[in-house]
């Protein structure tokens, strides 16, 4: 059985390391292990200002008030 491989460059300490041409790593094993630790992008909280919602609000009272006249 033969195994294709690649040599390729860590983009997180920039070693050198192999891969299998299957698959799509970009990082080392021990850079793999420390990103492990980071919390996943869809696991954080959204941070900022609220969105407004008041508009639509507006409107829909608005409509309501021209129907009652």
């Amino acid at each position: 059985m033969d195994l294709c491989v690649q040599v390729k460059v860590c983009e997180g300490c920039g070693s050198l390391f192999y891969r299998a041409q299957t698959e799509g790593k970009i990082y080392c094993r021990g850079c793999e292990e420390k990103l492990r630790e980071f919390p996943s992008p869809e696991s954080r909280k959204r941070r900022g200002r609220p969105g407004r919602k008041t508009i639509p609000k507006i409107w829909a009272v608005a409509a309501i008030m021209e129907g009652a006249l």
